[in-house]
This record gives structure tokens, sequence and C-alpha cells, in this order.
């Protein structure tokens, strides 16, 4: 068990290292933050036992840190860095309520030394607070109402999971917490919601089966239990599991873990925990009825799609979620533009029934998780939770197929949108982002989205028509748009695209490549690194009239028929930026075609194009 959690502040990277290096030597759990902006968004989502912070930084000092944190929680201890010079600055710094400072430089031992001493203190106020609960307990359990009655202020699930696991640690000593919650009622799976302080979220379980848990906890006739390592009831126990009831059936499960001192949970523990689950589980059939009557009131009535309030409300929460368990997610967007002119030829029903009919159809695509939202004036988006770029492409491929199909067929039946005029039907348009690839904040990503919109209404796919094109076809309009190239500068751009999946590691990649001699040195030389890349989640396909060469890795596919194109060409598309360079197969000393895009939507139009020919 680490000594206690510190966060260490300090703008330049090497002393953050050196810092986390020595503290974690010393028995220490250490979390680094580059700035006060940074650190203050860390303690939004964790506990922390000490703060430990250099006084000299850009942006916020470390004197505004300390102000900031002591706003929000004056308990927190806090311990400043400074140099000889800034001992007046220090000194400000104590009379913020900075528990400690250190001046630099100072040595591994001085530094254990000062947060073990820190430590002691917190460790002396949190046994006095319990001694003097002890002596007093009627006003505990004044308190402990109290804070259960708070819960009832939430009116959302997320933040009451949170408060919920928050409020069990302060009245158990608790130093972690987590909570598995029920979809929906009968559900037979609980999934993880909320984690606190002292949990590796990635070791723990995403789901757990109702049917695995304790048989006593099915049946009724516990609500709480002292358990081991391995879930079993031990009273000697390290963890303090605990079980919300709907009725008759087990709508969650918390799990509390590391008590303070070292010490075990014990039957006050239980007692008190048991009375605050009481009150949670309330509070959550209230949250969970809200919801469910906010998301019925913010649905579009056409589509049965969200509004764009609630939508954007959900991403926001996606990435608090995001944040807090290390996950993904994507947003797709979908623009039908202009349509003022369809308005006019087909009138405002027609136009909004034909709508609300596409909304519906791509709302069949998506799964079960995946939420849609939909603005009323041509355009929506799917939230998709645990996607990354790969999957989220791949939606998007089928959303404009289905588009294709819809109006097709609404244009072919004999009704309102028949007489469309071809020069006012609507134009697809197409984007995806993916979190944290793509951007942070809601805002971030929203930005990124339109301006993808826009490459894709201006890309050469809708130019050149490359949707009725074959791919040999495809490359030969491409390249009569590129420019004469040296060999050796062609050969230099193939190497870079072929390292980038290589090297990144934010995401699924598809690498497709067919050397011809242009490319043959770059790809003989990709995939010789791709040997030592072998935990990278990229696809690699190397289309060749060669035979494949022996030792080759596993993870490379290797098809020798080459008879849909003549054309050299890398194409790279997944997280991050998508690329693509196609050339003539020039000679030795010769220059020739050459055409490379950062086009995103091109870019996908060809790797599909190449997957669809080498199925087929």
């Amino acid at each position: 068990m680490p000594k206690g959690r510190i966060l260490a502040v300090d703008d330049q990277r090497y002393f953050r290292e050196l810092l986390e290096g020595m503290l974690a030597e010393e028995g220490f759990e250490v979390q680094t933050a580059s700035g006060g902006r940074e650190a203050l968004s860390m303690l939004e989502r964790s506990n922390f036992d000490v703060i430990l912070t250099d006084l000299v930084m850009p942006e916020m000092d470390g004197n505004e840190l300390v102000h900031r944190v002591k706003q929000f929680d004056p308990d927190q201890d806090i311990v400043v860095v400074t140099g000889v010079v800034d001992v007046k600055t220090a000194v400000d710094s104590m009379k913020l309520g900075a528990s400690e400072y250190l001046l630099k430089p100072f040595d591994r031992d001085t530094l254990a030394s000062t947060l073990e001493g820190v430590l002691h203190r917190r460790r002396l106020r949190v046994e006095h607070a319990r001694l003097l609960a002890e002596n007093i307990e009627y006003m505990g359990e004044r308190t402990l109402i109290e804070r259960a009655m708070a819960l009832f202020s939430f009116l959302s699930v997320e933040p009451l999971t949170e408060r919920i696991v928050d409020g069990l640690c302060v009245e158990t000593g608790a130093q972690g917490g987590i909570l598995w919650i029920a979809d929906e009622a009968g559900a037979d799976t609980l999934r993880l919601v909320s984690a606190r302080g002292l949990v590796r979220i990635d070791e723990e379980p995403e789901a757990l089966a109702i049917s695995e848990l304790l048989p006593e906890f099915r049946d009724g006739t516990a609500r709480s239990q002292v358990v081991d390592e391995q879930g079993k009831p031990a009273e000697d126990g390290e963890s303090l599991v605990l079980v919300l009831r709907d009725e008759s059936r087990v709508s969650g499960v918390i799990r509390l873990t590391d008590k303070l001192g070292g010490d075990r949970f014990d039957a006050v523990d239980r007692s008190c925990a048991e009375k605050f689950v009481g009150f949670a589980q309330s509070a959550l059939v209230n949250a969970v009825r809200h919801s469910a009557l906010e998301r019925r009131t913010l649905a579009d009535a056409t589509t049965g799609a969200y509004t764009t309030e609630y939508f954007e409300n959900a991403v926001r929460k996606e990435i608090e979620k995001s944040i807090r368990h290390g996950r993904t997610f994507s947003i797709l967007k979908v623009s039908f533009a202009p349509l003022a002119p369809m308005r006019q030829d087909v009138g405002e029903r027609a136009c909004q029934d034909w709508l609300g009919d596409v909304v519906q159809r791509f709302s069949g695509l998506q799964r079960s998780s995946d939420l849609l939202g939909f603005d009323g004036e041509g355009q929506f988006m799917a939230l998709m939770s645990e996607a990354d770029t790969l999957g989220a492409t791949l939606l998007k491929r089928r959303a404009a197929e289905m588009f294709d199909s819809v109006l097709a067929q609404a244009l072919a039946d004999d009704g309102a949108m028949a007489g469309l005029a071809a020069e006012h039907r609507p134009q697809l348009s197409l984007a995806v982002v993916t979190y944290p690839v793509d951007g942070t904040q809601l805002e971030g990503l929203m930005r990124t989205l339109d301006e993808r919109l826009e490459q894709d209404r201006t890309s050469l796919v809708h130019e050149l028509e490359l949707d009725r094109r074959s791919l040999a076809e495809c490359f030969d309009l491409l390249l009569d748009r590129g420019f004469a190239e040296s060999r050796d500068m062609v050969e230099k751009i193939g190497e870079l695209v072929l390292a980038e999946p290589l090297r990144s590691t934010s995401g699924r990649a598809l690498l497709y490549a067919s050397p011809g001699r242009i490319f043959a040195n770059a790809v003989s030389h990709g995939l010789s690194e791709s040997r030592s890349h072998a935990d990278k989640d990229v696809e690699i396909s190397i289309l060749s009239a060669a035979a494949r060469p022996t030792g080759l890795d596993e993870q490379v596919s290797w098809v020798t028929d080459r008879t849909t194109h003549e054309a050299s060409f890398v194409i790279r598309l997944g997280a991050g930026p998508a690329y693509a360079v196609i050339c003539d197969d020039v000679t030795d000393m010769g220059r020739g075609r050459v055409f490379h895009t950062a086009d995103r939507s091109l870019v996908e139009h060809l790797a599909f194009r190449v997957q669809r020919d080498l199925a087929a």
C-alpha cells in the first residue's frame, strides 16, 4: 500500500519526472500536472493526500493554485517548492493555506521526510475526528443523514453515482470506491459507472453478472459483506461490498477499499454504509426516472432523435466518463444541404417526412448504445461510445449508401418527392471525429466536425464523381491532377506515409500499398519496421505481382492478384491524419505523374474501394 497519493505540479518536464521517480522510490503513489489548470482539472476527478507544487509557473503560479484549491477544499494539504530568493513568496503561500514549503535544491530524504510529516499530521487530524465522532455518535448519525439527504438534489445519474461513492468513502474511511449499476430495471448485468480514489480502473471489469454475486446478495439476506481479494467473505477482508436493491432485485454493487490507516472495515462501517445506501437507492431511482422523462421530453417529435441541447449534454458526459476510464468515442455528423430548394419543390410536409424516414433508417444502422441527435434543419449526429475512427468511418460509409438508396426510392415512387428537380436534390456530407485524437472538449470536437463537413463538400470524390468509377479510373483521373516529380522524392513520400501508422499509438489503422518499382524500397523498409511494432493495431495489405517473401510478419496480408489497376500507391486511413500517394510506375531515371492528398473523404473512398476490390 502506498504511503500516500501525491500530485506533483511543475511546468518543467524534467522536474516532474525527477519528482515522480524520487517519490515512487520512497513508496508514494504519484501523478503529475504541467500547470495549475491541469492540476485543478485532475482534482475535480481524483483526490490526493498532498499537492506538491512549484511556485514559479506561467499562466497560474503556485500561490494562485494554493488559493484556488483552498477555496473548494480547505483541508487539502499543499507543499510549495521555491528557490531561496523567493522565500517571501513561500511565506505568502503559507498565509494562503499551504501546509509546508521546500527550498531548492533538496535531496530525496528531505522531500520524503517533509511529505511524511505532512501525512502524519493529516492522519492525526483524521484520527482525532474519528475519536471525536465516537464520543458524539448521535451527531455523526445526524451528519450521515444530512449527507444522504443531499443525494436527492441530483437529478442526473452520472453526478449522483459519483456523490454516492464519495459519500460512502467519507462514511467508512475508504480511500477507494467503485460502483456498478443496472442500465434498466430487471437487467442481468451491471455496468461500471463511477470510481474514486485508489482504484485502478483498467483492472476493473466493465460489467458484473448478477448471477455471479454472492448468494446472500442475490437472495436479499445481506446488504453488505467484508470480502478478501478473491471476493470471498472474510472477517479480516480488505474490501467492503454493498448492494443496491430495487424492490427484490439487485440494481447496483459498490466496493470500498483501502481504509485509512490500514485498518479493516468493521461493523460500525457496515452499519453506516448500509444506512447511506438506503437513501442512495431511493435517490438513484428518482434520477433514473427523471432521465427517462428528460429523454422523452427532449426528443424530436418527427424522428424520435434527441434535440441538439440534449445531444451536446450527452457528449459532455461522455467526455467526463472517457477521462475517468481512459476510453474513446466517436461522433458522426450528417448534413443535407441545401434544403430550401427541396422544400420549394415538394413542400414542407413532404420534406420533413422524408427527413424523418432518413433519420429513422439511419438509427437502424446504429448500435443500441449509440445516441442520435437531430437539429430539424437537415443535420443529425450519432454519438458512438467506445468507437474508434475506423469503426465510426464504417458507419459513415453505410450511412452514405443508405442515403443514396432512400433518395433513389423516394424519387422512383409516385409521391411528393417524384417532382423534385435534379438540381434541387439535397447533397449529402458526412464527417467523423474521435475523442481524444481530434479534441478533448465539446467545442473543439464540434468545430473539427464542421471543418471536415466543409472539406467533404469540396472533396474531389464529388467533383470527379468517383463513386461511379472503377478504381483504375479513379487513379487515372487523380493522376491527371498530379504533378511531375523525381523518383527519389516519390520514394521519400511513400516512406513517410508507411511509417506513420507504425509510429502512431492513437488507434487502429488500415494501410494498403501497391509497391510496383517506385515504392518497392519504401515498402520493403516499412515491412521490416513492422516487425518491431508487432503490438500496433495496424492492418497492412500489400498488392504485388511478386510472390510473398519468406519470413514476412503474419500481420501483413499479401495479395498477388493486381489486375484492377496499374498505378503504384500507398493509402493510410485511421485515427489521426489520413493520407494517400499515387504515382505512375516510372523508369529509374525518369519522372512520372504523382498525386498525393490528405483529403479524408478521398482517402476513405480509395481505401474502401481497394478493400472492396480485394474482397471481390
